[in-house]
């Protein structure tokens, strides 16, 4: 069991490092700014909210590991250290950095045995998680392009932000109406993903 497990993850992951690589793929520039209008965080949303908690990490840092390589699977079919970091670097390493914040609350939770099981809660809870992982990328992409660029956090904050203001609410919404279902379909309900949890 334990076997089919593993391998049951390392399949997810790989579909989830695909699925990353499909939403930069999708680019629309933005009216100004470096930062161009991508389905990417709408794919990272939905990988946060199915994957569990170590299985997000992984796909995410896989998903860097490979376009470091030069793999072009960043934005605008890029790929290549200078990327990571280049202006917009900083927000694929904040994506790291959410998975693991938004993984350690959800450990955290399932230790605790507090984790929602209505849909009403587990809803609730998805969409406070999708915030607090925006919170963290959007702020250290925000920083990140401030030092990189040369300009102020108000600048950058026009820039990295502002654009986006109405997209990504309407991601976060995508992405908690397409989890259910998926969790549904794959068995990977909140008992499942933490049952799923202790056996790795």
């Amino acid at each position: 069991m334990r076997g089919q497990s593993r391998t049951r993850s390392l399949v997810l992951c790989g579909l989830s490092i695909a699925l990353l690589s499909v939403g930069a793929f999708v680019t629309v520039p933005v009216p100004f700014g470096l930062m161009p209008f991508t389905l990417q965080t709408l794919a990272f949303f939905i990988i946060l909210l199915i994957l569990t908690p170590s299985e997000a990490v992984i796909a995410v840092v896989g998903y860097l590991v490979l376009g470091a390589l030069g793999f072009p699977i960043f934005s605008g079919m890029m790929g290549g250290v200078g990327k990571l970091l280049g202006p917009t670097g900083g927000f694929l390493f904040g994506y790291v950095l959410a998975a693991l914040a938004v993984g350690g609350i959800r450990v955290f939770m399932e230790r605790q045995k507090i984790m929602p099981q209505s849909l009403k809660y587990r809803l609730v809870f998805d969409v406070s998680i999708i915030l607090a992982a925006c919170l963290i990328f959007f702020g250290l992409g925000t920083v990140w392009y401030s030092f990189n660029m040369g300009v102020s956090m108000g600048a950058a904050a026009v820039a990295c932000v502002l654009p986006f203001v109405i997209t990504e609410p309407l991601k976060i919404i995508a992405a908690v109406a397409c989890a259910t279902p998926i969790r549904s379909a794959l068995g990977l309900g909140v008992v499942s993903q933490h049952k799923n949890q202790s056996e790795s």
